[in-house]
Parts: structure tokens; sequence; C-alpha cells
């Protein structure tokens, strides 16, 4: 009960409530305030001039490390949910260009996820039908042609051949 006995004075005490008029006085000196009506005041030389905002830097057109990171997370969190139905997709890519993500790089990113599906989906030596509709679906929602997408997919299939040394069954 010392915790609430202790809030309990706390706000009961009214003593912290009007802060003493010095620490207000040197508030508005050091902001340049004025006194009456609580707006900006032109310096003088007893008030300090109220700090300059601060302008973008330099990189402020492009993304920064953090928002470049949290864009692949999403894209990724989305590659994982199937990418083909949904919903957060357009949202994505609109955030891609909202950020002037390089179109390279967010290409590079998707081809990325592209074939971390079609590796779970082979991880079992089979590519069924339904896994293949879902890729083509995927491939769809990403704007790519045919090719592309099938380039990717016997890429990887070769890759899980080599790496299981055996077959990989794709059906048709």
């Amino acid at each position: 009960m010392g915790f609430l006995r202790s809030l309990r004075n706390f706000l009961a005490d009214r003593s912290h409530e009007q802060p003493p008029e010095d620490s207000v006085r040197r508030f508005r000196d050091a902001w340049g305030l004025d006194p009456e009506a609580g707006e900006l005041i032109e310096p003088t030389d007893a008030a300090p001039a109220a700090p300059a905002p601060s302008a973008p830097g330099p990189d402020a057109r492009g993304a920064s490390e953090y928002d470049r990171t949290q864009w692949r997370r999403k894209l990724h969190h989305i590659f994982e949910a199937g990418p083909a139905t949904n919903p957060e997709w357009p949202a994505l890519l609109r955030e891609a260009r909202a950020l002037n993500l390089d179109d390279a790089w967010v290409a590079d990113g998707m081809r990325e996820e592209f074939t971390m599906l079609i590796r779970s989906h082979i991880a079992d030596r089979r590519l069924t039908e339904d896994e293949r509709a879902n890729l083509d679906a995927v491939r769809r929602r990403i704007g790519w042609t045919e090719a592309e997408a099938a380039a990717i997919v016997e890429s990887v299939v070769a890759e899980a051949r080599r790496f299981f040394g055996g077959d990989v069954v794709v059906e048709s």
C-alpha cells in the first residue's frame, strides 16, 4: 500500500502544480517567448535566440538503413503469409515508392523472397500442381513474365537436385 499512499499524497499535494516564476522566466527567455501571449518575440540582447529548426541531411531523399530493413521485414512477412492474395501487397509497393527505394533493390528483395518461397515448396522434393499455381499467382502479383519466374524456378530446382543428391519431382 506504500505506493498507493505515495501516489495519493502526490496527487493531493498542490506544491508541484505551479513552477517558480524564476524557472518560467528562464524558460521564456531561452525560447524567446512573449510573457503575455506565449508567442515568439524578436530576440534581444537579454533573450537568446530560439534554436533554428534542424535542416534535413544530404541524404534525406533516400531511405535510411532502418527504413530498408523494416521494408524487407514487411516483404518477408507478406511472402510468408502468401503474397498472391495478401491485401497488404499494394500498401507495401506504395511504401517502397514513398521511401524512394531503388527499383533494382526492391526487385532483388522480391527475387530473394520468391526464391525462398520456391525452396519452401520443394523442401519435400516435390513441386505439386497447387504449389506451381501458387508460384504463378505470385509471379503475376509481382508483375514478372513467365520466362523470368521459370528461370528462377529452374535454377532453384537444379540447386535442390544437387543438394538432395537426387531428383526433385515437378508435377505438370
